[in-house]
């Protein structure tokens, strides 16, 4: 996962207040639900030091937001009397399944919950496809499928009718033809959006033949990434197609996870620094700016403190003294995945944080990083 989305967080001094809420509302007294939520995450961050001003932050995004459609969480983070992230997920995040909300008030935020309940952000393509052409459609991370363009090819002759004399063999062929050239054109066109945009992963709907005849003009690039879509519905089948493309996409986000442990695996077995596991280690590498993949396991709690640097999130340790060390002046103690993440957005690392619901990785203190280049070192 990309975290340039949060990366900003990294470059104000705090403390946050950062505080998860089930947002479900598919009763009639959800929004009431939602005022002893807030006022219970509310009372639990007075408590814990913070200030009036962004609890009245907070307090105010809370009640200005539309309420959601059916099972939905939601996270903010604020400080300084401002709210500086406001995302709504597809579903509450287990820490606020059980009470409704969860409230941390800390030197960075807490956002690993965050990244466990969100779905990693492929984008996704379908394309309708028939003998008269096709129909193109995106489908943006955690949003609703799209027409973005309208393929029409030759409609004349698309269907075989049998003369039956002589000539019945050209008009056939005629048709294929036809076919073959509209299938041309919507590829050439699912190509150019494919080469525009970073696509994860692209359906392919229609009957059987006619996708079969688009996989094979489609370039290589674009054939990698395409899934047939059995039951696409019709143009009105939204929510239908909206499930179909979910499926995919996690299908694809579970491979990337899979691939990056797997390259995390084969780092780590050549024995030359590439590959490195542990909190120790992991801080260590990320302090030096060498991470290039962060593996997160949702499954296993990472207790601890580490010290952070203000307007400085790659300089963080499991001492102060480190960091003074190093001429940075340390402030917390943070918890160690806020502190992690919290780098690991500011330094460009990818991260594949694997929910607890998943296969356990395995990994020392479930926690690992594939480096760019080998680095030994502790924190």
């Amino acid at each position: 996962m990309d975290l340039s989305f949060i990366a900003h967080l990294g470059e104000r001094p705090g403390p946050f207040a950062t505080v998860y809420l089930d947002a479900t509302h598919d009763a009639a007294d959800a929004a009431h639900r939602s005022e002893l939520r807030w006022a219970a995450a509310r009372e639990d961050l007075a408590a814990q030091g913070a200030d009036g001003a962004t609890l009245d932050a907070v307090a105010a995004a809370v009640e200005d937001a539309p309420p959601a459609q059916g099972r939905a969480g939601r996270v903010l983070v604020a400080t300084d009397g401002a709210v500086v992230l406001d995302r709504v997920l597809a579903a509450p995040p287990a820490p606020a399944v059980a009470s409704g909300a969860l409230a941390v008030w800390g030197p960075v935020p807490d956002l690993l919950p965050m990244l466990l309940a969100m779905p990693e952000p492929v984008l996704a393509l379908v394309v309708r496809v028939d003998e008269t052409g096709g129909e193109i459609l995106r489908v943006p991370p955690g949003g609703a499928p799209e027409t973005v363009e309208h393929v029409s090819g030759r409609q004349h002759p698309v269907h075989k009718v049998s003369t039956g004399g002589p000539s019945d063999r050209n008009v056939q062929e005629h048709v294929e033809e036809t076919w073959r050239r509209n299938t041309a054109e919507v590829a050439e066109r699912v190509d150019a959006h494919v080469r525009a945009h970073p696509t994860g992963v692209l359906l392919l709907a229609g009957d059987a033949p006619a996708r079969s005849r688009l996989r094979d003009a489609l370039s290589a690039r674009a054939a990698a990434l395409a899934v047939d879509l059995e039951h696409s519905g019709g143009p009105d089948d939204v929510d239908d197609l909206a499930a179909a493309v979910a499926v995919a996409v996690d299908d694809v986000s579970g491979r990337e996870r899979f691939a990056a442990l797997e390259r995390y695996r084969e780092a780590a077995g050549r024995g030359e620094g590439f590959g490195v596991e542990g909190v120790d280690a992991v801080l260590a590498a990320l302090r030096a700016e060498q991470v290039d993949t962060l593996l997160l396991d949702g499954s296993v709690t990472r207790d601890g403190a580490v010290f952070v640097a203000a307007g400085s999130p790659t300089q963080l340790a499991g001492d102060p003294e480190t960091l003074r060390a190093e001429g940075a002046e340390p402030y917390g103690p943070a918890g160690v995945d806020a502190a992690m993440i919290r780098a690991a957005a500011a330094g460009g690392v990818t991260v594949h944080a694997i929910a607890d619901d998943q296969p356990e990785l395995g990994l020392a203190d479930g926690v690992a990083a594939v480096l760019r280049y080998p680095f030994v070192g502790t924190s």
